[in-house]
Parts: structure tokens; sequence; C-alpha cells
């Protein structure tokens, strides 16, 4: 079995629960995929707004989010998910430069920041750690 920190949430099967939001279809399914083999329950969302209504229904450990996403963006989201109780941890992506130093300045507190394209082995890794899965 899997050590895990006591702060993670667990999902309806007993496993860490993680929501992947990015409004570019082909991207998420390669996200979902490359997380699949991990023990974790993944959620998914298009949007900001759908982004916050699964964190407020589901109480996800962790959420991995395109910054550049259409309805509320995903610092904006962040900036909202900074309000809720909870200490659901974040994984932001981007692939524009600008974005990423935006993206630091205001939330220096997000687990990660990372560049797209983003080599899947560098976001499972993030994903252990952020979960503290043992790998």
């Amino acid at each position: 079995m899997a050590l895990m920190h006591d702060n993670v949430t667990r999902g309806a099967f007993g496993r860490p629960t993680v929501l992947i939001v990015d409004d570019e279809k082909l991207q998420l399914d390669q996200l979902v995929d490359s997380l699949s083999d991990l023990n974790i329950e993944i959620f998914q969302g298009a949007n900001g707004e759908e982004a916050l209504e699964i964190i407020d229904s589901q109480s996800p450990s962790l959420v991995i989010m395109d910054i550049r996403i259409p309805v509320l963006d995903g610092v904006s989201t962040v900036d909202q998910l900074a309000s809720r109780s909870g200490r659901t941890k974040i994984i932001l992506m981007t692939g524009d430069p600008t974005s990423l130093k935006s993206a630091y300045d205001r939330r220096p507190d997000v687990f990660t920041i990372i560049e797209k394209p983003i080599p899947l082995r560098v976001l499972r890794r993030f994903v252990i750690d952020a979960l503290g899965l043992a790998g």
C-alpha cells in the first residue's frame, strides 16, 4: 500500500483525488492517461467555473490546471480557492512564458507551475510528490 500524507483527501474508493482542468481535449486526455496507473481517482474539467464546482463537490487533494482556460482562467480560479477552506495543492500549467511569470508573481503559494509542453514523467513525479505516494 502506498504511503500518503495525512492531509490527502480520499475519494469514494479510498484513493487520493486529483482534478485535471484543461480546455484542450487532447491535452486533457494525455494527462489523464499518463496518471491513470497511479492509485488515484481523477476528475476532469474544461474551465475555471467547472473546476470550482468539482472542487466544491469532490474536495480534491490536488488540482492540475492550465492557466489559459475559458470562463475563469487558472490564476483567477486559484485566487477564488484561496478564500475557501481546504488544503488543495495546485499545479498550474502554461505554454505562455508571460503567463508563467505572472502566475508566479500572483500565486507564489501554488505547489508548482509547469511550462508546456509538459514532459509527462516530470508531471508524474510532481503528482507523486504532492500526494506523498510511494513511487
